[in-house]
């Protein structure tokens, strides 16, 4: 699917893309750190302190249910922009269309 250039770009698509990629990055960190950190204690070796980890054990599931409602909402976004621009598009198209199928009748003397 191509874009024309005369339609304006999608700014909600670019921000449905960077919120997944958050979404992604927290829930793999969510899912691998605690793996991790279980490795390190099992291998005799206890994890260094970071407030960053216990912020992510802490409210790692709020971040997640945040970032999914973000994606849900930048989601609707673009398909009604989409939608909005393709039906804009289709009115001009059928208005300069109409007018070219309609030449003016020449005038009676």
């Amino acid at each position: 699917m191509t874009q024309s250039s005369s339609q304006a770009p999608n700014p909600f698509y670019w921000l449905l893309l960077l919120t997944s990629v958050v979404f992604v990055v927290t829930a793999l960190a969510y899912a691998v750190v605690p793996v991790l950190e279980q490795k390190a204690r099992d291998a005799g070796m206890a994890p260094p302190p970071s407030p960053w980890r216990d912020a992510l054990r802490r409210d790692g599931w709020l971040w997640l249910l945040i970032e999914v409602a973000l994606v849900i909402v930048f989601s609707l976004l673009s398909m009604v922009w989409d939608r909005l621009t393709s039906l804009r598009g289709r009115a001009s198209t059928t208005i300069m269309s109409s007018a070219d199928s309609h030449p003016p009748s020449p005038d009676q003397p």
